[in-house]
């Protein structure tokens, strides 16, 4: 039976006794009588399932819970030997869920400890994971790159460092951005949650975190077996997080939800061990040199500091890639002791005249529209001159994809035609001289 994660993954060892766990036998406790109250489990492998621990460790605890008539037995789930016991809540064990839960309504796998939680992140550092010319490549095989451009991005990504991909608009910074995140792809291990001083802080986030398939479906016998994975840990590929114009610095702090008494990891702690690209840099509410500021620390020292609503502070790794993506000239977004803090700055140029023709010729067959050497020189020799415009990436997009909605809308094939293109073309120039 192959295990959700393999064995050299870097996937800590699942605990086989409470105290491994590094949670409090209370503490487990309650979770198994929420897990019950909240979610209808009623045997010891189902709550397994929910909590992600050891069908050792449960029982015993079931044990326990049971010799405080907190649950009582339903009978077995078949009538022979091997059938699994059945549970359910007392009248005093639902009083104890329900005050457990108006504590911290949580009901999910068992978190991690903050110390877990650093080392696991240390073991799958972004600055450890190497990526070759021949990596980079395929990532971006996509993407149209001016020479030496991935001269530049490859010992900038294996540095672990931040990033700043600068220009004029529309030149393809952001599908860089996103390629450098393809390229860094491997798998990492995401704790569920984490506690904190007695604070549950939700880390693994599914709008996020892609979990990596499993071969083989898990059970609970499987944690029974000698080096058996850590569940607690989604195994997922490295994320990549993606904020724009929204990014605050409060974006940085934890989130209390005063409903479930619990927490939400933070925006670059959801991103550890991954990438965290934050694009149109100088968009948001916030000033960019307000955003640098919060991040020094963070980007310098490699940890970040976090505080309970109890107004204890402590330490997270800030082990991610930043990359930072903008049109406006960098100076004008901060001053030179900012700009220091980011240690790579990356001009993605506007494309030359044979790029934006293999840029152009790349959407014509994305968008399964034929192309020409006519409708190539129209826009090179007629478009551009009149216009008085430089090339730009995006410009290939506008024109192919509003002649093709041209040629829907009179009925006839999806050709590239001159008096289309001109149609597109005059509504870029309006969007330009906006």
């Amino acid at each position: 039976m192959s295990h959700p994660s393999a064995p050299d993954d870097g996937t800590p060892p699942a605990p086989q006794t409470v105290e491994e766990t590094g949670m409090t036998p209370e503490f487990l406790m309650e979770l198994i009588l929420k897990i019950m109250y909240r979610r209808g489990a009623e045997t010891v492998s189902a709550v397994c399932g929910i909590m992600r621990l050891s069908p050792g460790i449960l029982s015993d605890l079931f044990e326990l819970i049971r010799q405080e008539r907190l649950i009582q037995t339903l009978g077995s789930l078949r009538a022979d030997v091997r059938a699994e016991m059945r549970y359910e809540l007392t009248e005093m064990g639902r009083l104890r869920a329900m005050e457990a839960a108006g504590r911290m309504d949580y009901a999910g796998p068992c978190p991690v400890t903050l110390d877990q939680f650093r080392a696991v992140v240390k073991s799958q550092s972004v600055k450890d994971h190497r990526i070759g010319r021949d990596k980079l490549e395929a990532a971006f095989a996509k993407l149209v790159t001016p020479e030496g451009v991935l001269d530049r991005l490859g010992p900038a990504v294996n540095s672990g460092r931040s990033i700043l991909l600068y220009g004029p608009p529309g030149n393809g910074k952001s599908s860089y951005a996103h390629a450098l995140s393809v390229a860094m792809e491997g798998g990492i291990n995401v704790p569920y949650a984490i506690l904190v001083d007695g604070e549950l802080i939700s880390v693994f986030d599914p709008a996020l975190h892609r979990m990596i398939p499993e071969e083989d479906p898990w059970t609970p016998k499987d944690l029974l077996e000698q080096g058996a994975p850590d569940l607690r840990y989604a195994h997922c590929v490295r994320p990549a997080v993606v904020t724009g114009a929204e990014l605050t610095t409060d974006m940085l702090d934890l989130r209390f939800n005063a409903t479930s008494r619990t927490y939400q990891a933070p925006v670059h702690m959801k991103a550890v061990n991954g990438v965290l690209i934050v694009d149109d840099l100088g968009r948001q509410r916030q000033t960019p040199q307000a955003l640098i500021n919060r991040l020094i620390v963070p980007m310098e020292e490699g940890v970040d500091y976090l505080s309970l609503q109890s107004g204890m502070s402590f330490q997270i790794p800030f082990d991610t890639l930043m990359i930072f993506s903008t049109n406006i000239p960098p100076a004008e977004l901060m001053d030179a002791a900012g700009l220091r803090r980011i240690y790579y700055k990356i001009m993605i140029e506007r494309p030359s005249q044979s790029d934006f023709i293999e840029i152009f010729r790349r959407v014509c067959k994305a968008r399964k529209v034929e192309t020409s050497p006519e409708a190539e020189r129209y826009i090179t020799d007629v478009l551009y001159p009149q216009s008085g415009l430089d090339f730009a990436a995006y410009h290939a997009v506008y024109v192919v994809d509003q002649s093709i909605a041209s040629c829907d809308f009179h009925g006839v094939p999806r050709v590239l035609r001159p008096d289309f293109m001109s149609d597109a073309w005059s509504n870029l120039s309006v969007i330009e001289d906006a």
